[in-house]
């Protein structure tokens, strides 16, 4: 009996033994869309009954083995793609996997001084901060990879960048100034680089950002809470000050932020009030200066940095009060700038005719400027669409006494004031395939300027008044197809200006008035194509922009800039991008007002019409390198550029004036008067 029951358990466990075995499957992975093999692939095989789990991975030509069981299913998993499951009766000769986003989970790699999350940066200011140290700029000017301007413009790997927050808040807008020159160090826990910043969230995903935003993570007992600085300083022979009072507050709903400096080292306020905005509110036909200012004798150039040379009383008062709620804030600022400056120069011109005595002039100037400015900014920021309106009214007092010694005396004096009213507004609405953006600029500006000089053999007066007027409107309409997007967009810029201007004198070559209503116009499209595809990206623009001028008669032209634009991300720590771009560009409006204009005491300038177009070529190269690990960050650029201009001028010396004049293609027609005794 026991015999019998031996061989009935052994032919059972024989069965099960056969039921159980293992059946081996082969075929090959590919990617849906391209056809390529996908190596690397997890293959998985899922026993239900059993629990049991067997893995593979395809080769590098997709190929893959697994061992199954009977009633178990596959499932094939890749970054980069969705996940696939299949039962173990499929044919598995020609598996294709579709391609698919992946969110990464953060991942932290820490660093004696850096950490990296994701795409953003971690600086421990810590690490990085001196006892000597000022202000939080001194330490961000110290941070590898970081760049800061003489005019206060952050610079990451070589651009720089489109937002600046403060614990995550944009409450201080693009004049970060403010906050990085005066908020303690002790304040701060760490500065964040968001790398590839995409700060409007209805283009996330769609329009790729190669600038970074940096936000300031502020210490636990500086939050939700009123902190500040007070400080002074003085010295002797001559006498110096220095001394400011700073105070922020930073609560969930509520920002404020008070500054208030006095200075006389050397400081120039417009450093910290200056607007870092580098959003663009529309496409490369815009031109944002079609008239410029003709006076230029209070101006002040040096080859030297500002700190060294510059004798001044300087004085700023800031205001901001921002409002947060969800996805909506609002954003107040009042602005006042004070600067008095004292300026010496001279200047010594050789001449290679021994005939031509030397010229020696010598320069004093004191300028003084007082500046009010008035902001208002909203802003609703969801992933649907994007709402951004700000008006700002600005008014500008600016006077300078100068006096001229050497090989002629006299005194020249400016004044200037300026009012003006500006309106921006932007809406960008999305959905999966459509993006709609509607941009528009409205600006009113009045500027009288006028110009006297008084010496022994001159005396002259010049008055120029303007009124501008203008309004731009942008749509911008693109459609997605897969990794293609197309865009397409047009404006509108209608400019009214407005001048008057009158030149008279003793011993002045020319006089005369001008008056004149100019009309300038322009319709514009720019068809644009972008190519994503994981780390390759390609852009293409074809501007094409109509001119029509209405000053002293109709003119009409036409300009063209096409441009390209490709950037490839080799591994993780580097990227190269490069761009060619093309110009035909129209001559300026300002070319075919003919009135003469003194700008200081040597110079006369006039234009001459010239319906000839400008053509420009450039193309640029570049290659970054960053590893937070070894603290080491590389920003290589080349870039090459040729202008070929209609014109040229030519200096004449006339009697006791240099003359210049302009030459094109067989033209002489003067252009401009200099004043020199000879």
């Amino acid at each position: 009996m026991k015999r019998y029951i031996t061989l009935f358990m052994s032919t059972l466990l024989g069965i099960a033994v056969m039921t159980a075995a293992p059946e081996i499957i082969r075929g090959t992975v590919t990617d849906s869309e391209s056809g390529e093999p996908l190596p690397g692939v997890v293959v998985q095989s899922i026993n239900e009954a059993s629990k049991s789990v067997s893995f593979s991975s395809t080769k590098a030509d997709g190929s893959f083995t697994l061992n199954v069981k009977s009633g178990v299913s596959v499932t094939f998993r890749c970054m980069g793609y969705e996940t696939l499951s299949m039962k173990v009766t499929d044919d598995f000769a020609s598996v294709k996997m579709s391609p698919k986003a992946t969110q990464l989970r953060d991942v932290i790699i820490k660093a004696p001084d850096i950490y990296q999350k994701g795409d953003t940066l971690v600086y421990n200011v810590d690490k990085f901060a001196k006892q000597q140290d000022d202000a939080i700029i001194d330490v961000i000017k110290r941070l590898p990879g970081i760049k800061v301007d003489d005019d206060g413009t952050i610079m990451y790997n070589g651009k720089p960048i489109n937002k600046f927050y403060i614990d995550g808040n944009d409450f201080i807008g693009g004049q970060y100034g403010l906050a990085t020159n005066n908020l303690s160090k002790d304040d701060v826990k760490s500065v964040e680089v968001l790398e590839n910043h995409q700060p409007i969230k209805a283009l996330d995903d769609i329009e790729f950002s190669d600038q970074a935003g940096i936000n300031l993570k502020l210490k636990e007992d500086a939050r939700q809470k009123w902190v500040g600085v007070a400080q002074g300083a003085a010295g002797f022979s001559p006498m110096l000050y220095d001394a400011s009072l700073f105070t922020m507050r930073i609560a969930s709903k509520i920002q404020n932020m008070f500054t208030l400096k006095v200075d006389n080292t050397g400081w120039d306020p417009s450093t910290q009030i200056i607007e870092h905005d580098y959003e663009m509110l529309f496409d490369r036909s815009y031109d944002a200066n079609i008239w410029s200012d003709y006076i230029s004798a209070d101006a002040v150039s040096i080859p030297l940095a500002d700190r060294r040379t510059r004798d001044n009383l300087s004085m700023l008062a800031n205001a901001i009060t921002a409002w947060r709620t969800g996805d909506t804030s609002m954003r107040l600022k009042l602005n006042y700038s004070g600067d008095r400056l004292d300026y010496s120069s001279g200047v010594t011109t050789d001449y290679f005719s021994s005939d031509i005595p030397d010229f020696v002039q010598n320069k004093s100037l004191r300028t003084s400027s007082h500046d009010v400015t008035a902001q208002l900014n909203s802003e609703v920021n969801k992933s649907e669409y994007y709402l951004k309106n700000k008006l700002v009214a600005d008014a500008l007092w600016r006077n300078s006494d100068s006096g001229v010694s050497g090989s002629y005396s006299l005194g020249q004096r400016v004044k200037r004031r300026t009012l003006s009213v500006v309106d921006d507004l932007r809406l960008v609405k999305r959905n999966d395939k459509r993006l709609v953006t509607v941009s528009s600029r409205n600006s009113v500006n009045h500027n009288p300027q006028e110009l006297n000089v008084t010496g022994d053999e001159i005396n002259a007066d010049q008055w120029i008044h303007t009124t501008d007027v203008r309004s731009t409107t942008e749509v911008k309409y693109g459609r997605f197809f897969g990794r293609w997007k197309l865009y397409t967009s047009g404006g509108v810029d209608l400019n009214y200006h407005r001048l008057r201007s009158s030149l008279t004198g003793r011993e002045l070559p020319v006089e005369g008035d001008g008056h004149y209503n100019a009309f300038v116009s322009g319709v514009y499209v720019t068809p644009q194509l972008d190519y994503d595809y994981r780390s390759f990206n390609l852009s293409i623009w074809l501007p094409v922009k109509w001119r029509h001028y209405s000053i002293a008669g109709n003119r009409d032209f036409v300009d063209v800039s096409p441009r390209v634009w490709v950037r490839k991300q080799i591994g993780a720590k580097s990227e190269f991008s490069a761009s060619v771009a093309y110009a035909m560009s129209s001559p300026s409006a300002e070319m075919f007002v003919d009135t003469p204009f003194m700008l200081d005491s040597r110079n006369i300038y006039r234009a001459v019409a010239m319906e000839r177009y400008t053509n420009s070529s450039s193309a640029s190269l570049t290659y970054k390198y960053r590893n937070p690990l070894s603290a080491f960050f590389a920003n290589i650029s080349g870039s090459f550029q040729l202008s070929r201009a209609p014109f040229m001028s030519n200096q004449l010396f006339t009697g006791d004036f240099i003359v210049c004049d302009l030459l094109a293609h067989g033209l002489h027609k003067p252009h401009n008067v200099a004043f020199g005794r000879s």
